[in-house]
């Protein structure tokens, strides 16, 4: 039986992220079409400029973000231990400080997930924090993670093409039996999907070298306003986020805001001031940089469709797979095993 052909447009985290797990499946092959690729350096190419690192806002009843955030933490905890890591990804200790105890707060899902979670005790708190958990968990070199995926993919087989496209079906040929969405913040505009849904968050970070495994935490600062619910809540969120090349990501236009930039980094300072080495007066600042954030009302969309096209007398499977927001990285592995899922289910189910 001849492979089926699937067309994933997008080459971000999600879109890279699915379409190596299908070129892992013998019955496909997959072409990814992008205008932006890894090594690109783009306003409009959201995943290059994240931290990142894995904190689950997923609320105690959302049952299918916590299924994705499970698998993805599974999946990059077993990429960082392995004998050879060249993911990206190391094992951190996670803290996350509120500066007012919220009054809705309640335990995150991970509690029993997440190696090593406990409550703070006082003298482990920074200077104005009242409350604060820590944990196991992960970061991401995001462009490192990105060409980790992309010579995955091609070592699979897969094949790119890089593209601009304005509708869905442009991407679509005689050999194409599958396209697969994963345009994040363009599924707004993009002919044939055009959700309105779809938003951009703009977010500014910094980015300092220090010496490699000088920080082996990352942290997240909750305040004026945010609740339990942290960066889903509101206020003001401060993070640093560090890499495994000694270069570490401070959070909160393609052009960024130096005054922001230097109170981002006064806030990460004065919440942990041992980011500063002992021997360096000042952080050694590599760039500032602003990314969107591809977010959707409602939450992402995970769902597939046939459609007609008269032009080729063929049905095509789309599906869609993008408005992860935030927490792209951090749910990546579990959407895209959703995905594969459900287009193993629509082709079986299929009568053509």
């Amino acid at each position: 039986m001849p492979k089926k052909h699937i067309v994933i447009l997008g080459a971000g985290v999600i879109g890279l992220t699915t379409a190596t797990l299908l070129q892992q499946e013998k019955e496909f092959e997959v072409t990814v079409i992008a205008r932006h690729f890894p090594g690109d350096l783009s306003i409009d190419y959201t995943s290059p400029w994240a931290g990142a690192h894995w904190r689950s806002y997923a609320t105690n009843d959302d049952s299918r973000l916590i299924e994705y955030e499970k698998k993805t933490f599974h999946h990059f905890w077993n990429l960082a231990k392995a004998s050879k890591n060249n993911s990206g990804i190391m094992i951190v200790d996670g803290f996350d400080y509120w500066d007012r105890l919220p009054d809705d707060f309640s335990e995150p899902w991970f509690k029993d997930f997440s190696p090593e979670y406990r409550h703070l005790d006082k003298e482990e708190l920074p200077i104005g924090v009242e409350f604060g958990i820590t944990y196991k968990t992960v970061t991401i070199n995001a462009p490192v993670y990105l060409n980790y995926l992309l010579h995955t993919f091609l070592s699979l087989g897969g094949t790119t093409q890089r593209a601009n496209l304005s509708h869905l079906y442009d991407c679509i040929k005689n050999d194409t039996d599958i396209v697969i969405n994963c345009s994040g913040i363009h599924s707004r505009t993009l002919g044939g999907v055009e959700d309105t849904n779809v938003y951009a968050a703009k977010g500014q970070t910094v980015v300092v070298q220090l010496p490699r495994s000088h920080v082996n935490w990352t942290f997240e600062r909750y305040s004026s306003g945010c609740g339990s619910g942290g960066i889903a809540a509101g206020g003001i969120i401060t993070y640093v986020v560090p890499r495994d090349n000694g270069e570490v990501e401070h959070d909160y236009s393609p052009e960024p805001d130096l005054e922001e930039a230097s109170a981002i980094v006064q806030r990460c300072l004065s919440t942990r001031p041992d980011l500063l080495p002992h021997d360096q007066t000042n952080l050694v600042i590599k760039k500032n940089c602003v990314g969107l954030r591809p977010c959707r009302k409602g939450g992402m969309r995970i769902d597939a469709e046939w459609i007609y096209l008269e032009n080729f007398e063929k049905k095509i499977l789309i599906v869609h797979n993008y408005g992860h927001g935030c927490y792209g990285f951090q749910s990546s592995y579990g959407a895209a095993l959703d995905v594969v899922k459900i287009i193993n289910s629509s082709m079986f189910n299929s009568k053509i």
